[in-house]
């Protein structure tokens, strides 16, 4: 046990209060001689209905109430969960869930016709799917590894000079910006490895990628088409480069210095075939900035990539994510390079190397960064492919649950990705089914408020703290709910047609530094059909605001369907805002401090730096006596790490306060590689420097009122500085 959960004396503590509560839970939470003596056994269609009398009821919220302050106080004198904790929390909180699926069977089913019992029985099904997964999400990621300490232990032998094996660095590019590959290349040459070169992978034969390849002294490699993608890319450059270990960054990520030092040292294993690291992003997702949550909502990758993937590396299951990964060459050409069975091609890498016995790891650690969908189209149409992708894998020949030498649990945590995608269809049904009630009088769901406050309510509320606590506030199931709403449409349409005709669409490369930072784009295809789900479930409610006084109506119904659809409206207006693409800046901007003086007619004004990119800066000037100018030098001083560099520059803006003190937003005009090679590296490549937003449950709750009320997208954006 000490080996398994690493207990010392207050981890026991914790086990044996656990223990108590989980026992108390599972034994108060059925009362079986109420279930036999006081519930009506009702025989209806063919199914028994149990419905619970109030002392029953009552019954089962105190073993609720136990656990939730509980898990409250864990929360509290736990803040970052162990092995231990994260195992007693979740093994509840899926009895909450099996509890809620048992009443849902047994005691909530309306088979009064046909029309409603086939609605009901849907409506159950698609619960069963949602509930399901939750459950299996808790239990898959009891276990994790940490393989940091790992990495510092194999990382000796590369920094000492003893394992120091050839690494070929793939950019595979498709029509990425010839300023994003500069980017790229440069964070890439600055990487702290001697043994390595850089290879631009170019699709599309441009002639400006291979003068850029040229004038920062990178390998080059296109090809005649375009077979294949992004796989067939990199299958046709594997030929002409000899390296023991193969890097892979997609063409706008770009690592930190030490990426390939805190990476190859894993391959004097000679069983690792892969080492995959988290997929991190220096600019906002398009969602948190259309709503204005710019540092309060994480990147919804971060969830898999900081939670999930850990817990998979656990059951040998690590997914490859097809970017920002080594791979043992030998064992590449063993699989027959890149797969080209699916739009996914990176999931079927790992998929055939673990099917042959090989070690694919995860190291959880930031060590490079890239930019997300900067629209909401494109975040759409990305998450589109990557459904389309894992489905796909179901009809191939090498799917998870056929291909041969995978243990049972690879199959099991493999296949979960599956259910998730499938989460669309159910999340659809949540939509539309409570209008079925308010619009046309059919109850899919027969309850009380009394049946839905015990059965439903603790495992909510169970669910809403567990999850943000045991993701350690990376996500929040308020969020969760947000990111699924706005996507279930269209994700439901894929996987239909998918599951019809696997491969009927081809690979499609997510755009990337295309936005117009002057202006809206309204993404109708998305906002048609919520807002006409938020027009019907406006109708409905007027429907029966008019008809108050009708004694034929169910008011237990009519509460629950009321509350379920002014929830459904809340999330609907937060996606609708969400699909509005505000403008914003041409290049992301860091905070930094750092001192430099601006130049302009011979005249030097000291000042500082408040936030730093590519493209310029914004500086604070303590005495500034100008209104305008046209042009200046922007210099870094000591004691700056860039001291040095400089720049020609023109005002954007230009701010003062009523003590002469200004604001000066200045925009680059003038520099070249060789500044490049400094200022990227400073801006991108520090070790150590990305870190994730963690925030309270709570606070995202308010955040996400503030954005259904503030109207965000439609107002002037004022901090484009």
């Amino acid at each position: 046990m000490k080996n398994i959960f690493n207990l010392d004396k207050l981890d026991s503590y914790l086990l044996l209060l656990g223990f108590i509560s989980l026992v108390a839970v599972l034994l108060f939470s059925f009362d079986f001689n109420i279930l036999l003596s006081k519930w009506l056994d009702i025989w209806q269609g063919g199914m028994i209905i149990f419905r619970p009398s109030s002392s029953a009821l009552e019954s089962l919220l105190l073993p609720a109430l136990v656990w939730l302050s509980f898990t409250f106080l864990l929360k509290e004198l736990f803040p970052k969960p162990n092995t231990l904790s994260r195992a007693i929390v979740s093994l509840v909180t899926a009895f909450w869930g099996l509890r809620y699926l048992l009443w849902r069977f047994f005691g909530s089913l309306n088979l009064d016709d046909a029309l409603t019992t086939s609605l009901s029985i849907t409506l159950f099904f698609g619960e069963c799917l949602s509930l399901l997964n939750s459950i299996f999400f808790y239990l898959h990621n009891i276990f994790q590894i940490d393989r940091s300490q790992e990495a510092d232990q194999w990382s000796k032998a590369v920094l000492e000079g003893r394992y120091l094996p050839s690494v070929d660095v793939l950019i595979p590019t498709y029509n990425e910006g010839v300023e994003i590959l500069r980017r790229t290349v440069i964070g890439c040459q600055a990487m702290d490895y001697p043994n390595k070169k850089i290879y631009l992978l170019d699709d599309t034969r441009r002639p400006e990628v291979r003068q850029l390849a040229k004038d920062l002294g990178c390998g080059y490699r296109d090809r005649p088409d375009n077979r294949h993608a992004k796989a067939g890319n990199i299958n046709h450059a594997l030929p002409s480069v000899h390296g023991e270990l193969v890097a892979v960054f997609d063409a706008d990520f770009v690592p930190c210095t030490n990426f390939l030092q805190r990476t190859v040292g894993f391959f004097q294993d000679p069983k690792t075939a892969l080492l995959q690291t988290p997929q991190n992003f220096f600019n906002e997702d398009p969602i948190s900035v259309n709503l204005g949550l710019e540092g309060i909502v994480n990147n919804e990758q971060t969830l898999f990539f900081r939670y999930i993937q850990p817990s998979r590396d656990f059951l040998d299951s690590v997914v490859c994510c097809g970017s920002c990964f080594v791979v043992r060459r030998s064992a590449l050409d063993e699989i027959g390079g890149i797969p080209t069975d699916s739009i996914t091609e990176d999931y079927f890498t790992g998929l055939k190397m673990q099917a042959l016995g090989y070690k694919v790891k995860y190291l959880n650690e930031a060590l490079s960064a890239g930019l997300a969908p900067e629209t909401i189209g494109a975040f759409v149409s990305q998450r589109l492919r990557w459904c389309q992708g894992t489905l796909q894998l179901v009809f191939s020949r090498w799917n998870f649950f056929t291909i041969p030498n995978l243990k049972w649990w690879q199959r099991i945590s493999h296949s979960l990705g599956i259910i998730y995608w499938l989460l669309s269809i159910p999340r659809v049904m949540f939509l539309f089914f409570p209008l079925a009630y308010l619009l046309f009088d059919i109850a899919p769901l027969r309850a009380t408020i009394n049946e839905i406050l015990f059965f439903y309510l603790p495992y909510w509320i169970s669910g809403v703290m567990c999850f943000s606590w045991l993701t350690e506030n990376r996500r929040s199931v308020f969020w969760s709910d947000v990111y699924e709403t706005l996507i279930c449409l269209p994700l439901a349409i894929t996987i239909v047609t998918t599951l019809i005709n696997p491969y009927n669409k081809p690979f499609k490369v997510t755009p990337k530094g295309n936005t117009d930072p002057n202006k809206i784009r309204i993404n109708w295809i998305l906002i048609r059909p919520l807002l006409a789900v938020i027009i019907l479930s406006v109708l409905g409610l007027l429907r029966h605001i008019m008809n108050f006084r009708d004694t034929n109506v169910n008011p237990d119904s009519l509460a629950i369907n009321i509350v379920w659809v002014t929830y459904n409206s809340i999330l609907l207006m937060i996606c609708i805002m969400s699909a509005i693409d505000v403008p914003q800046r041409g290049h992301v901007r860091f905070p930094r401090q750092e001192p430099c003086r601006l130049i302009i007619n011979d005249e030097i004004f000291l000042g500082m730096t408040m936030n730093i990119s590519e493209g310029g800066a914004l500086i604070f000037v303590e005495h500034f006596p100008y209104r305008y100018f046209s042009s200046g030098r922007l210099e870094f001083i000591q004691p700056s790490p860039i001291a040095g560099l400089s720049f020609m520059a023109k005002p954007t803006r230009i701010y003062h306060d009523h003590e002469g003190r200004a604001k000066i937003g200045l925009k680059f005009t003038q520099w070249d590689i060789a500044t490049m090679r400094w200022l990227i590296p400073y801006l991108y490549c520090q070790p150590y420097q990305w870190q994730e937003v963690k925030v309270p449950e709570i606070q995202t709750l308010w955040a996400m009122l503030l954005s259904v009320v503030r109207f965000y997208p439609l107002t002037a954006r004022g901090k484009l500085f």
